[in-house]
């Protein structure tokens, strides 16, 4: 199934050269020589790493079909290019018993899910099923924990497991936060630090020490991953202390200076700046500022959720909710310019994908926040004006406005919101409401019965990260043996402890 060499070089350099985190996963200089090797005896390749080979394949796909647009020609030839490379990877996780990890199999399941993530750019409870056993499998092989404790793992090898695990750190981080539930990994087991800032030639087959450090101002495929860890680990933080329910007053102010420090620390040229002043740099630079900013934002409403769905009634409450406002109003602000340059002569033309799936979700929960905002502060405060009136309420319903036009262009999606009226929002769409029965990974593993052994669960019932406005569909299916126990087998394992 694996096309022509020719088709398969195209699909491996579009990879290194397009996707963001091609450098977090695999290191250019080893897999080429094993793509060398396997087109000098194919046959010999281990089955996982034709996955591996096939995975690339699906991430290249994949920023093929986004490139030439739903509308292309060319749509459905990619649509099914892509769909075979899925197929293909899927078959050799199954085959190569991804339950009981070696070489590639994170790497393959990291890919997989990175193709899965952004082909079901909705909330979509499957994904995070995905993640939790991508993440479990990674926990077995000891990616948690920093590869320091192993004197015998060489520097090459141990960078790479410190970039795996900060990518499933995000990719967990983002799941999670997306379908309101909890996230996998917990922090205080973990000890694995962020990766070194390097390039992937500073780092070698030959190296037996690491080389010195690049600066974090030093711009590397690995320096804004990096970066955007320092603002993820605090937002994460946020999220698991306030999930559950209202923090403390003391709990709020310790976690907003701690977010406070981790923003004083991101290097000045990687902090956002308006459009107008950044027209000569990089459309990818200028993109990353502007994710910055967004989960910065992000992490500011998570801190203040709670408070600002109990309104305007307190002034610990007024305060959080004028915060939530100003974040979720900033957001939108990144889309409506986003959505600006990503048009044909803008500056992220070039790159309008990556603006399109990358922060599809935080714009959602921006727009909800509003209508959630306008429409309850109209029910209650129908006339008021003053020191009672909605904070920023005209700029809430030209942002709304705009944020409306901007949904609607998107034919192939399912529709946000409902018509604004000249008085405030009427009711809206839950972004969640359309998610669909998980069907990818799990659902495509041939000779797998879904085993309904949990017959007495209500799969209608609705789970609430914040009751007052935002539901999660919990309609799963139940997936059978997937959730035996792998660790009940022996497994070889090398000197260092590891598999």
């Amino acid at each position: 199934m694996i096309p022509p060499r020719k088709v398969v070089d195209r699909h491996v350099s579009n990879f290194f050269n397009a996707f963001d985190f091609a450098s977090s996963i695999l290191h250019r200089g080893r897999f080429l020589a094993e793509y060398a090797n396997f087109w000098q005896n194919p046959s010999a390749a281990p089955i996982m790493w034709i996955g591996l080979l096939s995975s690339v394949m699906s991430i290249s796909a994949f920023l093929q079909h986004q490139d030439v647009g739903a509308v292309s020609p060319y749509a459905v030839e990619t649509q099914e290019m892509l769909d075979t490379y899925r197929t293909l990877t899927i078959h050799c996780l199954v085959a190569g018993d991804y339950l009981r990890p070696a070489r590639y199999t994170i790497e393959t399941l990291t890919l997989h899910f990175a193709v899965d993530q952004n082909t079901n750019l909705d909330a979509n409870l499957g994904n995070w099923i995905l993640i939790g056993v991508v993440v479990r499998i990674a926990l077995r092989m000891g990616l948690h924990r920093d590869p320091s404790h192993w004197p015998n793992i060489r520097p090459l090898e141990a960078e790479f497991r410190r970039r795996l695990w900060i990518t499933l750190y995000h990719m967990d981080f983002f799941t999670s936060t997306q379908v309101g539930l909890p996230r996998i990994i917990k922090d205080s087991q973990c000890d694995a630090r962020p990766p070194a800032n390097l390039f992937d030639d500073d780092l070698s087959f030959e190296h037996n020490e690491m080389p010195p450090e690049r600066p974090l101002t030093d711009p590397t495929p690995l320096s804004h991953i990096i970066q955007r860890q320092t603002i993820i680990k605090v937002a994460a933080e946020i999220y698991d202390a306030t999930e559950a329910g209202p923090p403390s007053s003391a709990t709020i102010a310790a976690l907003g200076a701690k977010l406070e420090r981790a923003i004083d620390s991101i290097p000045e040229r990687s902090k956002y700046r308006p459009l107008e002043t950044s027209v000569a740099d990089n459309p990818v630079t200028i993109l990353h500022r502007m994710f910055m900013d967004t989960l910065i934002h992000k992490a500011v409403y998570l801190l203040h959720r709670r408070s600002f769905t109990k309104g305007f009634v307190e002034e610990e409450t007024a305060k959080s909710s004028k915060l939530c406002i100003n974040a979720a109003l900033a957001i939108l602000e990144h889309q409506r310019r986003m959505s600006e340059e990503s048009q044909p002569g803008g500056i992220m033309f070039g790159i309008r994908w990556k603006v399109s799936s990358s922060l599809n979700h935080e714009f959602l929960q921006a727009t909800m926040m509003l209508c959630f905002a306008l429409n309850r502060f109209h029910e209650v405060h129908v006339g008021l004006t003053g020191s009672c009136a909605l904070p920023r309420r005209d700029e809430i319903i030209d942002a709304l406005t705009i944020a409306k036009s901007l949904w609607e262009k998107q034919a192939n999606r399912p529709p946000t919101l409902t018509a604004l009226d000249g008085h405030g929002v009427a009711p809206i769409r839950d972004q969640s409401a359309s998610v669909s029965h998980p069907k990818g990974f799990f659902g495509q593993m041939p000779g797998v019965a879904a085993q309904s052994y949990l017959v007495d669960f209500d799969f209608g019932q609705n789970m609430v990260i914040d009751p007052a406005y935002s539901t999660v569909d919990v309609n799963m299916a139940a997936y059978g043996r997937f959730w035996d126990d792998f660790v009940n087998e022996p497994v070889e394992e090398n000197q260092a402890g590891i598999y």
